[in-house]
């Protein structure tokens, strides 16, 4: 594949998962707007989390290594072949992982969320029997979407989430409290709309399906073999997820769904950012690498940390100064109470602190991939998994809901230091030194930006909560871009090139 045609499968997977993320958010407010944070809207986080956790780390393994070895195969028999086993292989043991939670869906919920109320069980035991059966779909779109990508076709897995999240918002609508099964109606059947959608796509590749069934074959051993750490540390960042919400079950009814949406207020805008500079830079790392361009790789590893930097500390300190005002105005109406808003606002500000170092760890990670280094980032995924439960249990009893935000937003700062670390031990890449420097920077101009803003507004009386959410944005921006023009010009205009390139 040619550079330029890397560049556009890049962007164009990048506006697909912006506009992806934009949609899950909005299913969010629908979420939010009709059941509030209460028992069904706990049940519909938790049931939703113990299929991922358990089964849907498979298939992003999977995904993740399939083209690299699909590639090494000689013939398109023989990668058809190849992928029909595999596909066999992964639906004989789903199924078989299917019907065990749909048989003993209150032993998982035991597991996952042992703190459930008597009502929000009942909700979550029929909704699990539901939404777990959306992993095979799930698997399957992972599957077929790498296939797509290792034959060159991106479009399919770029509007796989807009279509999903799409059918999702549809039916929530439907969705009452006597009906509340039909949000995990919703996830079952968004998810089999978005496998047709990439097995759609993949209809004039060549891809020809065979009846086999090989446990053992050779190629599927290796592919469990370099799957191996992507899975544990997949399962590692899902379970730190799951520790939280099985700590705050135990809380008042409602924590489980805010701590929910306060975590996914803070992703949002965090993932739609770095996602977009990831994709479009993680080909130019791996073509570098190959190429033994290492002071290259480098240099342009740098750069593009800078620009996240730049880009993602102000957004750590808006929801931190502003986080009270942005849950009022985007959840507060509906069945959302003024409890549930407390709740999301004040676990918002402890999200906050993890933003940055959120960010960067997922930028490192990429750095180990393209060094085809799965196993280091893995082990300290699992190591920052387990500093987030001692932390969790430490701080629960006298912090609630405000000590499981912030022990994850610790667990992400430990797990961002020790990659920065492990990089300079293993490959002589002192980024973390480097870093260092750009994050002070960048968090002393914002929390100045920060501060002169909110003293500003403070200063004037608004009837309405929109236009003052927009004066203290307006503010916070341009103060934040002038502070940077005049002490960091340089990546200033290195990211408006960045994003006119685009």
């Amino acid at each position: 594949m040619r550079n330029k045609t890397i560049a556009r499968a890049a962007i164009l997977l990048a506006i697909g998962t912006i506009l992806s993320k934009i949609l899950g958010f909005v299913r969010e407010l629908v979420v939010a707007y009709k059941f509030g944070a209460g028992s069904i809207s706990d049940a519909f986080v938790i049931t939703n989390g113990i299929p991922s956790i358990i089964f849907v780390s498979i298939g992003t393994a999977i995904g993740i290594n399939y083209i690299p070895y699909f590639q090494r195969l000689r013939d398109d028999e023989e990668k058809n072949r190849f992928t029909s086993n595999l596909l066999n292989v992964l639906l004989v043991i789903l199924i078989i992982g299917c019907m065990i939670i749909f048989l003993a869906p209150k032993f998982f919920l035991k597991v996952f969320a042992a703190g459930l109320n008597d009502q929000t069980e009942i909700y979550a035991v029929v909704m699990l029997r539901i939404v777990v059966f959306s992993i095979i779909p799930i698997t399957i779109s992972h599957l077929f979407q790498a296939y797509s990508q290792a034959k060159g076709l991106f479009t399919t897995t770029a509007i796989y989430g807009l279509i999903s999240n799409t059918v999702i918002i549809i039916i929530t609508f439907f969705a009452t409290k006597e009906n509340y099964w039909l949000l995990s109606i919703g996830t079952l059947v968004s998810n089999i709309a978005g496998m047709l959608v990439v097995l759609w796509g993949i209809r004039d590749s060549g891809y020809k399906s065979y009846p086999i069934l090989k446990m053992n074959d050779s190629h599927i051993r290796e592919m469990v073999h370099l799957s191996l750490p992507l899975i544990a540390e997949d399962i590692a960042s899902g379970m730190s997820i799951l520790v939280d919400r099985n700590l705050a079950s135990f809380l008042d009814s409602g924590t489980v769904s805010g701590l929910g949406y306060a975590g996914t207020l803070s992703n949002i805008a965090g993932t739609m950012i770095t996602t977009s500079i990831v994709t479009a830079a993680f080909p130019t790392f791996s073509k570098l690498i190959s190429e033994n361009h290492i002071e290259a790789f480098k240099e342009t590893f740098i750069k593009y940390g800078e620009i996240i930097l730049l880009l993602m500390c102000p957004i750590s300190i808006i929801f931190i100064a502003f986080s009270k005002d942005i849950v009022v105005f985007v959840f507060q109406r509906g069945a959302f109470s003024y409890e549930a808003t407390t709740i999301v606002y004040q676990s918002l500000i402890c999200y906050a602190i993890g933003i940055v170092p959120n960010a960067m760890q997922s930028y490192y990670i990429r750095a180990f991939y393209s060094l085809q280094d799965t196993r280091s980032p893995a082990k300290i995924k699992v190591f920052a998994l387990v500093c987030n439960i001692i932390l969790n249990i430490a701080s629960v009893k006298f912090f609630r809901h405000m000590g499981i935000a912030a022990s994850t937003s610790l667990s992400m700062v430990i797990s961002y230091i020790l990659l920065g670390r492990k990089l300079k031990e293993k490959y002589s890449f002192h980024v973390n030194q480097i870093m260092r420097k750009r994050v002070f920077l960048y968090l002393m101009m914002g929390f100045s930006a920060g501060l002169l803003s909110y003293c500003m507004c403070n200063a004037f009386d608004f009837n309405y909560l929109t236009v003052r959410m927009i004066v203290e944005l307006a503010t916070f921006s341009l103060l934040y871009l002038g502070l940077n023009l005049v002490f960091n010009k340089k990546i200033v205009w290195d990211c408006y090139r960045m994003i006119r390139k685009k």
